[in-house]
């Protein structure tokens, strides 16, 4: 058949069109990316990575958060603010939680224990995360690629790839930071509602208890139960009754847990959470509380995770005679700590006459739902404490806390008359925090106008908080060795702090262990009536005398170096200190037998001084920083990376210029040609516990040239005193009272 011309040109372009789409098939992928790369403007450069970040904080910051719910709740009102505010308390309390229940029926609070759904506090540090994620493809890269001569080489469509998973870290982060604020919100409002009305009607007792189970599903229905001293058996939570009768109950059953513990905690007593890797300390705390004549009752809170001799132990150190305890043949420490002082002639004179105390040990572990078992890891079990214990004035003390006043002072200081809670600073280190976090803690309180919280009248925060240490940047500002708390004044803030525990992170990262949890969760709940002791965390010892054993000789700046940190009321008497008695809370003198000063001590000497408790002689505090960010949590961090950088312009500290040294280059041991740069110096004598205070600075601002802290000097009935206690406390034995040498 013959072909025409036209029939010719027609089959080729069949053929091209035919050619053409399969080649569109095979490569739609490739011209997708083609396409894409023609449109993509992203930079991925660190001027980039920085406008990003920016962008993002303008975006997570605080001012922005508004409760999801909220426009459905002011709708209801016809959007008329005023009307909502002068409309009963009960009224619009059935509206919120009714819509509560129709947008979460089946609601309880999460955990975000989940690997894969947490809050990522990379979120404004794009940078960063360019890094980790780029240096992970490239050991990918060499693993897949060994022995082979091939080169990692990062393309633009890995840094697409990589710029599409921080999108989804930001948006997952910010969509938990307001799922969080909900919580928090809805905690408020509940509170609000229920917790602080006197009275409910039978429909709002119904809903009071459901949301307390949805709000708190850790809770078992079981009560703590209570050993009765010098007995094997146990009762329940006591409750007074008004004939002052007292009926023990086991369990809730019932009843609303959260209503239970509110009504019925009375008294007031002292808190220790314990183990049996902590019953050394409480016995010697223990003989502290008795030698400062304590007549708070105490209670020992634990999860049943104390052997039966540690309790015997305690116990015995608590009701023994005087005569007994004091025996110095139950001690072979007796002699060899302050030899001179005999305890059981001497502690008359000292004022001390020893009451037998009155102790409880108390199991919670029956009140943690099984499924909760593991969520209240170390720190959290002080929280636990306060909840569970039957008092409402709480007296929490750490078992390696020594306080040098007796208790009941504790609850008489002017910060907790005027507030219900006492509340104590800790180091002044400079060390900071981020943006990220304390714009997160300040987006789970009630901080903006336009809120739920305005409407159910529940106070903002103010520069209170705002204007803390924390919150303007630097990351120690609470130390948590003793708190003073009353649960009665401050329930809401003491039920807020659940939450922040169950929430892995960024709790547990932005803090140190429960250390801030106490005031950012009153801050939280909407309450600021807490109080701090106006004086930071002081360095408890011995003033460096000796030229040729201080750091900086040529300095006109004080030195107190040591392993314990302790407190001073503005009046200049030391309350307490923290990690017991002894010289070094680790000992390693073989360890730091070559390390300055003790490279100079003579040998006897320095084995004399690791084997001796504590010598306080005097309290060093050092100057406050100024802030390292302003309040409010502004988005720019210029001025923060600003100060930042202004510190390499200031001579290095001990602990700096011997850091990342080569190998084979000699440590400096001592700075002559100037001052100390901080407040606090670190150092790697005891096992890094060790610190030098100073209380003369170079000054951070150029119209100065120190700024200065505070050296309090103990005169000599204070110093007899504190040995005294030094040695009540180092002697105590790990045994039965009524063990003696004699016995063996």
């Amino acid at each position: 058949m013959r072909l025409s011309f036209r029939r010719i040109i027609f089959l080729v372009l069949v053929l091209l069109s035919l050619s053409l789409s399969i080649l569109l098939l095979q490569s739609s992928t490739t011209l997708k990316q083609r396409w894409n790369e023609a449109w993509d403007t992203e930079k991925f450069d660190l001027d980039s990575y920085k406008a990003h970040n920016l962008e993002t904080r303008r975006d997570f910051h605080y001012i922005n958060y508004l409760y999801s719910g909220y426009y459905n709740f002011t709708k209801v009102f016809g959007n008329d603010i005023d009307r909502i505010k002068q409309t009963p308390l009960k009224d619009k309390c059935n509206v919120y939680f009714n819509q509560f229940y129709q947008r979460n029926p089946d609601w309880r609070l999460f955990t975000h224990n989940s690997p894969d759904y947490r809050f990522d506090k990379s979120s404004d540090k794009k940078h960063l995360f360019f890094k980790e994620e780029q240096k992970r493809l490239e050991d990918k890269f060499k693993k897949e690629k060994r022995g082979t001569d091939e080169q990692f080489v990062l393309t633009r469509q890995d840094n697409r790839t990589i710029s599409n998973q921080f999108k989804e870290h930001i948006a997952r982060s910010k969509e938990i930071m307001y799922e969080m604020a909900d919580v928090t919100t809805s905690l408020r409002v509940y509170g609000k509602c229920f917790v602080d009305q006197p009275e409910l009607d039978d429909n709002q007792k119904k809903t009071f208890d459901d949301l307390s189970s949805k709000f708190f599903p850790f809770l078992s229905q079981q009560l703590p139960m209570f050993k009765v001293q010098g007995e094997d058996r146990s009762t329940g939570w006591p409750i007074i009754k008004d004939d002052g009768s007292v009926e023990y109950k086991s369990d809730v059953v019932g009843e609303n847990y959260i209503d239970f513990v509110k009504k019925h905690s009375k008294g007031k007593g002292i808190v220790i959470s314990a183990a049996t890797r902590h019953a050394k300390d409480v016995m010697k705390l223990v003989m502290i509380l008795r030698a400062l004549n304590n007549e708070l009752p105490i209670q020992i809170m634990h999860k049943g995770d104390i052997t039966k001799r540690s309790l015997e132990w305690i116990e015995n150190a608590a009701t023994a005679d005087v005569a007994e305890l004091l025996n110095p043949d139950t001690d072979t420490n007796q002699g060899s700590y302050m030899p001179e002082l005999k305890l059981l002639e001497s502690y008359k004179d000292f004022g001390s006459y020893f009451p037998k105390q009155n102790l409880q040990f108390v199991n919670i572990i029956n009140c943690i739902n099984k499924k909760y078992k593991f969520h209240f890891p170390g720190y959290s079990n002080k929280i636990l404490a306060v909840f569970f214990s039957s008092f409402d004035e709480v007296l929490l003390l750490d078992a390696d806390t020594v306080p040098l006043t007796p208790p009941k002072d504790f609850f008489e200081s002017q910060e907790y008359q005027k507030s219900g809670t006492y509340y104590f600073q800790d180091r002044s280190l400079r060390d900071t925090n981020d943006f990220i976090e304390t714009n997160f803690f300040t987006t789970l309180s009630p901080a903006n106008e336009k809120s739920i919280d305005t409407l159910f009248d529940i106070p903002r925060i103010t520069e209170k908080t705002l204007n803390n240490k924390y919150m303007t940047g630097w990351r120690h500002y609470q130390e948590a060795g003793v708190v003073a708390f009353k649960k009665s004044q401050h329930f809401m803030g003491l039920l807020m702090m659940f939450p922040l525990m169950l929430w892995t992170e960024p709790v547990h990262s932005s803090i140190w262990g429960d250390k801030e949890l106490y005031w950012i969760a009153l801050s939280a709940a909407g309450d600021e009536n807490y109080e701090f002791n106006p004086v930071s965390a002081a360095s408890i010892g011995e003033k460096t005398t000796l030229s040729n054993r201080k750091f900086y000789p040529n300095s006109p700046s004080n030195e107190v170096c040591s392993t314990h940190p302790g407190h001073v009321n503005q009046d200049g008497k030391l309350l307490w200190i923290n990690s017991g008695f002894g010289y070094c809370k680790k000992n390693g003198y073989f360890r730091d037998r070559t390390k300055f000063p003790f490279s100079v001590f003579d040998k006897d000497e320095l084995s004399q001084l690791y084997s001796s408790p504590l010598q306080i002689r005097a309290a060093l505090v050092p100057p406050d920083l100024p802030r390292f960010r302003q309040p409010g949590n502004p988005v720019d961090d210029e001025p923060e990376e600003q100060f930042k950088r202004s510190w390499r312009f200031r001579q290095k500290d001990i602990d700096e210029i011997n850091e990342k040294l080569p190998q084979g280059a000699q440590r400096t041991e001592f700075i002559t040609e100037w001052g100390p740069q901080k407040g606090w110096v670190k150092s790697s004598i005891c096992f890094g516990y060790y610190y030098c205070a100073y209380d003369k600075v170079q000054s951070y601002s150029a119209d100065k040239e120190f700024d200065e802290g505070r050296l309090f000097e103990f005169d000599e009935q204070s110093v007899k005193m504190y040995n005294y206690l030094s040695k009540v406390w180092n002697t105590a034995a790990l045994r039965k009272p009524g063990f003696s040498k004699s016995s063996t």
